[in-house]
């Protein structure tokens, strides 16, 4: 029996690669996570937290990325791959980012505001904006995703990952289910246990939207010979 093909082996080496990716997620993003221990969550506090939500976008796409190599070749060194990613996707992934979580916040302030004031309108407003911000976390999902693989403009990306929520219907409905389960597993819980399942959400997302990187290679990119561990530029 080959130990290296094990399956016990190979279920250990993906927990190994699913903790470090959660550390070294948790330790780029050290600014938001103290940010929500430390700041109680209020309109009058939303600039502190527009903030240190901006490092997050560089910071998602690289634990996107290095999980979406570990999906294709089903090993991955950790450390290297994020740090990597982070640093080669920095500033692109900043330019993308930087207009989503503004219209994110937007969203989240608008819906705080129609809350405090629980006319019937009010509450048909916020539960559309509700429904408004998951689409748009899920827009920001492929954005990110189609950031840190290719190179496009970043109207292109928008449209792209507008095409894809709105075309790949099931991929997109998983990807809803899988962050509705997570937003209720917090419920249940405590807030906080996203420090502990960060990677294991993203694992579980990059592994439903798998095809989907694939196809934006095949179907928009014209050099299909550059391998997607690099940004390939269209």
């Amino acid at each position: 029996m080959d130990y290296n093909q094990g399956g016990f082996y190979r279920f250990s080496n993906y927990v190994y690669w699913l903790i470090i990716f959660n550390l070294l997620f948790v330790m780029s993003n050290i600014l938001l996570f103290s940010a929500f221990i430390l700041l109680i969550p209020s309109i009058s506090n939303a600039i502190f937290y527009y903030i240190a939500f901006i490092p997050s976008g560089p910071a998602c796409a690289a634990l996107f990325h290095s999980l979406s190599v570990l999906a294709r070749k089903n090993e991955v060194a950790p450390f290297k791959e994020f740090v990597q990613a982070y640093k080669t996707n920095f500033w692109d992934v900043l330019k993308v980012w930087i207009p989503i979580i503004t219209a994110l916040f937007i969203l989240i302030i608008d819906i705080q505001y129609f809350n405090q004031n629980p006319t019937v309108w009010y509450q048909i407003l916020s539960g559309i904006f509700l429904v408004l911000l998951f689409v748009m976390v899920i827009f920001a999902f492929y954005a990110l995703v189609i950031t840190t693989h290719y190179k496009f403009r970043i109207r292109d990306i928008y449209r792209l990952s507008l095409f894809y929520f709105f075309t790949w219907i099931k991929r997109t409905t998983g990807n809803i289910g899988i962050l509705f389960l997570t937003v209720v597993l917090m419920f249940f819980t405590s807030d906080f246990i996203i420090l502990f399942i960060s990677s294991l959400v993203a694992w579980l997302l990059i592994l439903n939207t798998k095809p989907m990187i694939q196809d934006v290679k095949v179907s928009f990119v014209k050099d299909k010979n550059v391998h997607d561990d690099n940004s390939i530029h269209n």
